[in-house]
């Protein structure tokens, strides 16, 4: 898989990523993303696993969340875990703007477009650069560390069962031991 520069593979309901150590344009482009808002949220099926015939991508995980939000009005967790340098931080961005451009979508207009988010939503992207600048450090395998947890909590505005629009972020204060 790391060869074919393909660093995404499914246990179950959970994607694993290896961290590329490179940006790997093919995997987060308008293609894929409306590629997986349409399998996964905007035209699923109505049984069955709507990730069926989809290759593990991180955006699985964010229309899966969206999905569950939206489509069936249940609360969301998504846990990005692992060792320093492993791409957390850069996960959690993929994760984020994913969210931010389906909750800008339609069902009739699965078209992603850099325009199209508003300005919470903008906010609430930026702020991660902020939140990165607090208590990292220098380390053996990162210029950049991070020496405390994070949670975010994005709210979400739930109207008619198909869409959900960001309408929030909330950092709960938290004290790692």
């Amino acid at each position: 898989r790391h060869e074919k520069l393909n660093p995404y593979t499914r246990v179950g309901d959970m994607v694993i990523a290896m961290n590329p150590f490179q940006w790997l344009t093919h995997l987060y482009s308008e293609e894929q993303r409306t590629l997986f808002a349409d399998k996964i949220i905007f035209k699923a099926p109505e049984a069955g696993d709507p990730r069926k015939g989809l290759p593990p991508h991180i955006y699985e995980t964010s229309a899966m969340a969206y999905r569950g939000l939206a489509a069936h009005g249940l609360h969301q967790s998504i846990l990005v875990s692992g060792e320093s340098g492993s791409g957390k931080t850069e996960t959690v961005k993929i994760i984020m703007k994913h969210l931010a451009a389906v909750q800008s979508l339609s069902a009739d207009s699965a078209i992603f477009s850099a325009d199209a988010t508003d300005a919470i939503v903008k906010r609430i992207l930026e702020s991660n650069a902020l939140l990165e600048a607090f208590g990292n450090a220098k380390t053996v395998r990162n210029n950049n560390s991070s020496r405390f947890g994070k949670y975010i909590q994005l709210q979400f505005d739930v109207e008619d069962g198909r869409s959900a629009e960001l309408a929030g972020k909330k950092l709960p204060t938290c004290v790692l031991a």
